[in-house]
């Protein structure tokens, strides 16, 4: 009776481990409430800013076309090479701004554009060519926005932006997202802003993740994907003898007990 009550506890446990999945864990915003007639309001979408190092797509058009295309000459690559959906080889053309925070325009030496939003950096630029230009609009983009995924993910690399905001999921739907095998709860994102790093973890697997300030990532982010312990199974020699002797002895049990009662 005993022996037989240690082998239903055994064959238990084995079970139990044989059955344990990772699908609960590889499951996105948990926690959150589908019902489709509740809406969540968005108060966590930051306005993207100008930092050094970016270069910077400035397009102007005035009732003076052929003054426009002075400033507008340095723009000629930036369209074909910094929209695309991948870094590709190419270096994207356009306005660099300086370690000072400047850009440097024809006929206009530092205009200081760091820390501004685009909208900001429209205005300023449009009020520095103004006493040029009869009625200047002035248009901004960043024609380097990339973001830069490695890790677990289906095919790690470097995804250009195109837009002014781009969010975790959607970027790591550039990816291939993530494998099966990866951590969904300690993403790493490493930010770099204003001469700062930061590192900050980002769990998926949470619903608030949509009211985090970094849903929306910034331009060069690094977000790196850590693979999980179940990856390392198959190529672990200790854990695949392991579940082989497991899976041995239980039949072995099994078939002790069948003919023990026969």
């Amino acid at each position: 009776m005993k022996n037989s009550y240690l082998l239903n506890l055994f064959l238990v446990l084995v079970i139990a481990l044989s059955s344990c999945s990772p699908y609960q864990n590889s499951m996105y915003f948990q926690g959150l409430d589908r019902n489709s007639s509740i809406s969540h309001k968005i108060d966590n979408a930051t306005p993207l800013t100008i930092q050094t190092g970016d270069v910077l797509s400035i397009n102007v058009k005035s009732l003076n076309p052929e003054g426009s295309a002075i400033f507008n000459a340095d723009n000629s690559a930036a369209t074909s090479s910094g929209s695309a959906g991948s870094s590709g080889g190419s270096t994207p053309s356009g306005y660099i701004v300086d370690q000072k925070g400047n850009v440097n325009l024809p006929l206009i030496h530092g205009v200081k554009v760091v820390g501004m939003t685009l909208p900001e950096a429209q205005s300023t630029i449009q009020a520095a060519i103004t006493p040029f230009l009869k009625e200047p609009i002035v248009t901004v983009h960043i024609v380097n926005f990339k973001i830069t995924i490695i890790g677990d993910v289906a095919a790690p690399g470097t995804i250009g932006v195109t837009g002014d905001h781009i969010s975790i999921p959607q970027a790591l739907s550039q990816v291939g997202d993530l494998t099966p095998s990866a951590r969904r709860d300690n993403i790493l994102l490493v930010r770099e802003i204003n001469g700062e790093r930061k590192y900050v973890n980002i769990d998926i697997t949470s619903n608030k993740l949509f009211d985090s300030p970094y849903y929306y990532l910034k331009n060069n982010d690094i977000l790196y994907v850590e693979a999980g312990r179940g990856k390392f199974l198959n190529v672990n020699p200790t854990k695949q003898n392991l579940s082989i002797f497991l899976s041995l002895l239980s039949l072995i049990l099994v078939g002790f007990e069948v003919s023990r009662r026969h």
